[in-house]
């Protein structure tokens, strides 16, 4: 990240790489000592032990830009790099975050509900770096690089009345996320409304919704444990998972030599490995303290998972009518249909993994190392 020097700088470093020592700013819109800066720390220390102390960053968190922010910051120069989340730029990546709407995929098929951030993490890294050169192009017109993602837990119901069944469902009022989710509600009886994430405490408590769609990880972040009374597990289901955890100025990835860049990407590989461990293993712990509280979980019942299932068939149908409609790409259907196979290869791939470590590894093998960092991005 970088202020008015940040011109002058790329320029003089063009073509000889950064100098030794240098340090990359990047901006983090969450806070201190959240998962979040927990990997951008790891991200670092992989960074400097790649390039022997020659490169470092430095994480300005909340204190250079928020996320509302980010995108436009590093744009424009303002940081180096730091954490994009797509769906708060519709317009600017409309491809991208058709891909990241699709999330719900996860539940039509066989992958573990329980790893469905870790496999969604793999396969929208590997779509973009590897299968999406029109996602690059939107990239391009932001003057950014793509260099990984992370994803949220699942998505399951925190209500403050018991919901199981369609029934249960029918005429209840559902915080919602994102588009997919308020069609889901729409589609099981139940009414969507918006507010902002601030807002659900205070809208649990006092009843204005009954249930909000939220990964458990806010039953700490936003003290929800508090407001909570039950958790319905199994739907509506997918991911948060549009998201940069490390889009970098173009200009300052074209001012690293290709071994830097070789480092940044192995590094990006690790950061992105610990974000979404970290959100999954904190969704599970807040899990197992919501059940020590008292806060009743239920398994949805069948069927409201086969009406979701149901749902799910054919809102892939609407993602890419939307899409076509409203931002004019016209090969949205084609997009997901490749994009579908990758989900299933990483349900594949991730089994077996053990921690953040091994994690890390397996997208570096598998997505980052076959990145090429003398032409990637330039």
């Amino acid at each position: 990240m970088r202020f008015l020097i940040c011109g002058l700088f790329g320029f003089s470093l063009l073509a000889t790489g950064l100098a030794h020592g240098e340090t990359l700013r990047f901006a983090s819109g969450y806070p201190p000592n959240s998962v979040a800066e927990e990997a951008v720390e790891k991200y670092i220390d992989v960074l400097e032990k790649q390039t022997d102390g020659e490169l470092t960053a430095k994480i300005y968190s909340l204190t250079l830009l928020n996320l509302l922010e980010t995108s436009a910051g590093v744009r424009d120069g303002m940081a180096d790099a730091g954490i994009v989340l797509f769906p708060y730029f519709a317009s600017e990546y409309p491809r991208i975050n058709m891909l990241a709407e699709t999330s719900m995929l996860l539940n039509a098929g066989d992958q573990d509900p329980g790893m469905a951030g870790l496999i969604f993490t793999g396969a929208f890294s590997e779509f973009l770096f590897l299968h999406c050169p029109q996602c690059d192009q939107e990239l391009a017109k932001q003057n950014q690089v793509f260099l990984g993602s992370a994803s949220t837990p699942t998505l399951p119901l925190l209500c403050n009345t018991p919901v199981k069944s369609l029934d249960d469902l029918a005429g209840k009022r559902l915080r919602s996320g994102g588009p997919q989710w308020s069609r889901w509600a729409e589609s099981v009886g139940a009414t969507p409304l918006s507010m902002s994430v601030n807002e659900i405490y205070e809208g649990l408590d006092q009843g204005v919704v009954d249930c909000t769609i939220q990964t458990t990880t806010e039953l700490s972040i936003f003290r929800l444990d508090e407001v909570a009374s039950d958790i319905t597990l199994g739907v509506p289901g997918g991911v948060f998972g549009g998201s940069g955890v490390n889009n970098m100025n173009r200009d300052s990835w074209a001012s690293l030599n290709d071994s830097q860049r070789g480092a940044v990407l192995r590094a990006s590989a690790t950061l992105s490995a610990q974000a979404a461990w970290g959100y999954d293993a904190l969704g599970a712990e807040n899990l197992k303290k919501a059940r020590e509280q008292g806060i009743q979980v239920h398994q949805a019942d069948a069927d409201l998972k086969q009406a979701t299932r149901e749902f799910i068939d054919q809102d892939i149908k609407t993602i890419a009518s939307n899409y076509r409609k409203r931002h004019d790409v016209q090969d949205a259907q084609a997009m997901i249909e490749a994009f579908r196979p990758l989900l299933a290869r990483w349900t594949k791939l991730i089994q077996g993994v053990e921690g953040p470590e091994e994690l890390a590894e397996l997208y570096w093998q598998e997505v980052f190392s076959k990145v090429d960092p003398s032409t990637y991005g330039q």
